[in-house]
C-alpha cells in the first residue's frame, strides 16, 4: 500500500505552516520551494484543505495560507478522510465488486483489520505532534 502523494503533500504543507504560525500568511512559492510540492499541485491542495476549514487561503501578492484550526486537535485520520483517501490496504475493501471472491475470501477480514489498525493509529497522531517531531528534526539538521 502506498500513500498518495497528495496525502503526503497535504500533511508537509500543515506542519510547515504549524511551524510558521506565528509569521501570518505564507506565500505559496515558499511552501513549494521549501518543501518541494509542485505550485499548481500545493494550490489544488491549499484549496481542499481551506474548502474543509482548516486553513485560510488568499490570493494575490500579500496572499498565502495559515492554518486555521488549533494542529493539537487535527489528526492525520481527518486529514485522509477530508482529502477523500481510503487506507485499503486491497481494492476490494471499497469495490466488492473487483473481486469474484469478495463475499467468500478468508484474506478479506485480515486486511479490513490491518485497515483499521493503521487508521487508529492516525487517530493519535496530531499535526502538532508531526510539527513538533519535524521541529527538532530541523535543528538536529542545522546542528550538523
Amino acid at each position: 500500500m502506498l500513500i498518495p502523494m497528495k496525502i503526503d503533500y497535504a500533511l508537509r504543507l500543515l506542519v510547515y505552516l504549524t511551524l510558521n504560525k506565528d509569521r501570518g500568511l505564507i506565500k505559496t512559492n515558499e511552501v513549494s520551494q521549501d518543501q518541494g510540492i509542485p505550485v499548481k499541485f500545493l494550490q489544488r491542495i491549499a484549496n481542499d484543505l481551506q474548502k474543509s476549514k482548516i486553513i485560510n487561503s488568499t490570493r494575490g501578492p500579500s496572499g498565502g495560507h495559515e492554518i486555521i484550526i488549533d494542529p493539537k486537535e487535527l489528526y492525520v485520520s481527518q486529514i485522509i478522510k477530508i482529502l477523500d483517501y481510503t487506507l485499503s490496504p486491497v481494492d476490494c475493501l471499497d469495490d466488492l465488486d473487483i473481486c469474484i471472491h469478495t463475499s467468500s475470501c478468508s484474506q478479506r477480514e485480515l486486511w479490513k483489520d490491518v485497515e483499521n489498525v493503521l487508521i487508529d493509529h492516525l487517530s493519535k497522531i496530531s499535526i502538532s505532534e508531526l510539527a513538533s517531531r519535524q521541529g527538532i528534526l530541523n535543528q538536529q539538521v542545522k546542528l550538523s
